[in-house]
């Protein structure tokens, strides 16, 4: 019986659902606002960037990702949320890509 009860246990943990990241949702990227939206209001948005850099011309990028995989491997969504900031560390322009069947991609 404890060895049955143990394979159950470890059936139901490998088939366990699991995520990485924030969810990007439309609502949050509708407060995205070109030459507004601060560095540190990202941030706040949608919390610590996955990547950051500086581009030839110095200005900042980020990138923010999401990745949610069902059980046993099923239902993998991906979503990333690409941001080019101004010198005044303001949104310059951004880029939403949804990787799930029938995804958008979104973005001024």
């Amino acid at each position: 019986m404890l060895r049955f009860m143990a394979v159950c246990l470890m059936a139901l943990m490998l088939g366990a659902c699991a995520s990485s990241g924030q969810k990007i949702t439309p609502e949050l990227v509708s407060q995205i606002e070109v030459r507004k939206t601060t560095v540190a209001e990202m941030s706040e948005l949608f919390g610590s960037p996955t990547s950051q850099s500086y581009g030839a011309e110095g200005k900042l990028s980020m990138t923010w990702m999401y990745v949610f995989v069902g059980p046993f491997g099923t239902g993998m969504k991906q979503q990333s949320l690409a941001v080019l900031f101004n010198d005044d560390n303001t949104v310059e322009k951004y880029n939403v890509l949804d990787a799930a069947p029938g995804g958008v991609r979104f973005g001024p």
